[in-house]
């Protein structure tokens, strides 16, 4: 009787075991984006980018010219960044050199940024380029090892520079201008939160999976995710006034 209950005993431990190495599997599923799902911070940059970045593409879209240029620029910088977070959810980190390889992308994106700014700096929107190129640089906190939240302000606070002279110059004359600032500055806003909740001492890698290279399958970003529709045409201004109405000269009375 004794061997049978050790053995019914036993059985149950190895139930009980098989149940939480399962568990455990799902729940790391969940949290490195394993067997075809997206990690709950991937989905939150989803978020971040469709409703954020997408308010900010609207609206710079509604301004047109060089603001909207540079606006699909900034996009395309947050979709590399989103395609290396997916890469971090399934893979794990490898040498810094490599590393360094991963994110020339996003660095090449910035680059880009900044240089249409300084080539453009006799744009009547050089104030709007310039609180852009000056925040772009946020996006580099995903090499900070320890709280990049703090960065990300340090970067919102140097766009702020020149959205404050935006904000002078339309405040009483085009609120088109100041529903763009007040998107932009937002993306830093819940990026900060989205680190804050996701990242908060730093980037963290995928435990399994195979080690990230150069070589390793990057999710397209060539798709209109987070993008919106452009707007609907500006109405035809109105006619010009017509002439004058004649005056009958020879009926007018003293």
């Amino acid at each position: 009787m004794a061997e049978v209950a050790l053995i019914e005993r036993l059985e149950k431990a190895v139930i009980k075991l098989e149940s939480l190495l399962s568990e455990s599997h799902r729940t790391s599923g969940a949290i490195n984006g394993v067997n075809g799902e997206l990690a709950p911070y991937v989905e939150a940059f989803d978020r971040l980018m469709n409703e954020s970045v997408a308010e900010f593409i609207k609206n710079s879209r509604i301004l047109d010219g060089d603001i909207k240029t540079h606006a699909e620029m900034v996009h395309a910088a947050f979709q590399a960044q989103r395609a290396f977070l997916w890469l971090t959810s399934r893979y794990q980190e490898p040498q810094q050199n490599e590393v360094a390889v991963l994110l020339k992308p996003i660095s090449e994106k910035i680059q880009q940024i900044q240089t249409f700014r300084e080539r453009n700096r006799g744009s009547n929107m050089f104030n709007h380029l310039s609180a852009v190129s000056e925040s772009i640089p946020a996006l580099g906190w995903i090499t900070i090892s320890a709280k990049p939240g703090p960065y990300v302000k340090e970067m919102n606070d140097a766009a702020t520079f020149y959205t404050n002279r935006v904000l002078k110059d339309y405040k009483h004359s085009d609120l088109r201008h100041i529903d763009w600032v007040k998107s932009f500055l937002n993306i830093w806003t819940e990026l900060q939160a989205y680190i804050k909740e996701y990242h908060t001492t730093g980037l963290i890698w995928s435990k399994t999976g195979p080690v990230a290279s150069a070589a390793s399958s990057f999710p397209a970003v060539g798709n209109k995710q987070g993008l919106p529709p452009p707007p609907p045409p500006l109405p035809p201004p109105p006619p010009p006034p017509g002439p004058p109405p004649a005056i009958d000269t020879e009926n007018t009375k003293d």
